[in-house]
């Protein structure tokens, strides 16, 4: 009987491995097919606007590399948050394994090799995918001249390198509200400037008032119809080193603004930098003491303001890209200082350290001393 409960107990054990092993594998296809789905949506969005989410995908890397990521890397990828913490170290160690989106697009046909890029997946599908509102479309270069004539700006205006549209839900309740508030006022076209790594928040949750340095001229989102007087604000910074758009970017808002008084302060010029004139013939009875005279606004009331379209200003020409990380490892040490901002910064203060440590060594110098002796010795025998 002892004999027989033993061979009972080994096919028991048996069977509960095959039950393990069968629902490891039942996990594992559930991945397999989640990512095979994810793989479907983001070759969806990369092949029907490439640049767009490019764009997109630059914006949310300036967001995560700044130090002041607490405030502008809204909304954050909950698969990076561990008990609450966000895992910074883990998301930017991801965000620097991700190639080129054109490799991406050839990466995800290959249905087998899926599971070694999955936290690439996971984080791009977030990104372009799952945060789908607002949209962003690139608008084609022959139409510039139309979308910067919107502003009724006065001065000839810097040209962009790109252009896009950016498209909200009509059913969207912020987009509804808007709308509401628009019933019986008139709209108008007002740039706004901002640093880079501040629009990913922008874009998700629109413009906001913590995200604007306070001046004397009083708190609130500062527009201005003058592109010139708007692009000083918009301090570039450095996007994602394999964009198609460039490493480089800044950006300038056109946002289309409810003319309500009681939510816009209507500025006078303040000083030469970027004065200008702005006359609209339907809200001259809503000018300050009846001026028609205006070179910016403060709206103090953010639900007035909705974006339409973002200027890209591009500083590093798209021909620096780097289309694949094989041409990377065989001569892309830009690309790898690119990648590794930081490394690159503590590896050049390490340089500099060791540098001034050198130059104070006694023995150095005393090396330094002959050498340079020996180098004038043989230089006066050349000449004799």
């Amino acid at each position: 009987m002892e004999r027989e409960h033993e061979v009972l107990s080994e096919t028991g054990t048996n069977c509960n491995i095959a039950s393990v092993s069968e629902t490891m594998s039942d996990i594992n296809q559930t991945k397999l097919d989640t990512l095979e789905k994810k793989a479907v949506h983001l070759r969806l969005v990369l092949e029907k606007d490439f640049k767009a989410a490019d764009l997109k995908w630059s914006l949310f890397v300036a967001a995560a590399f700044s130090f002041r990521y607490e405030s502008c890397l809204r909304p954050f990828p909950p698969a990076f948050m561990k008990s609450g913490i966000k895992d910074m170290d883990e998301l930017l160690s991801v965000i620097t394994d991700v190639p080129a989106l054109d490799l991406v697009l050839q990466q995800l046909d290959n249905l087998e090799a899926l599971p070694n890029i999955s936290d690439i997946i996971d984080l791009l599908f977030y990104v372009l995918v799952r945060l789908k509102e607002p949209t962003l479309k690139t608008v084609p270069t022959d139409v510039h001249e139309q979308i910067l004539a919107m502003a009724n700006t006065m001065t000839t205006p810097s040209k962009p390198q790109h252009i896009f549209q950016v498209i909200s839900s009509n059913k969207s309740t912020v987009e509804l509200k808007w709308k509401e508030l628009s019933k019986n006022h008139n709209v108008f076209y007002a740039y706004h400037g901002n640093r880079l790594e501040n629009f990913y928040t922008i874009l998700n949750f629109g413009l906001q008032q913590h995200l604007n340095k306070n001046t004397s001229l009083g708190n609130g989102v500062y527009l201005s119809p003058e592109l010139s007087a708007t692009i000083p604000h918009s301090h570039g910074g450095f996007g994602w080193g394999a964009s198609c758009i460039g490493g480089h970017l800044s950006c300038v808002a056109l946002c289309e603004v409810v003319d309500a008084p009681e939510g816009i302060n209507y500025q006078k010029p303040v000083s030469n930098e970027g004065d200008g004139l702005y006359k609209d013939g339907k809200t001259d009875h809503m000018r300050v003491n009846g001026e028609t005279q205006v070179t910016q606004y403060i709206v103090t009331n953010c639900d007035l303001v909705r974006i339409r379209y973002l200027l890209v200003y591009a500083k590093q020409p798209a021909s620096l890209r780097f289309h694949a990380r094989n041409s990377n490892r065989n001569g892309g040490f830009r690309h790898w200082l690119a990648r590794h901002k930081l490394l690159s910064i503590l590896l050049g203060y390490g340089l500099l350290l060791a540098t001034i440590g050198f130059a104070n060594n006694q023995p150095i110098q005393y090396y330094y001393k002959i050498l340079f002796k020996k180098i004038d010795m043989a230089l006066a025998s050349t000449r004799v």
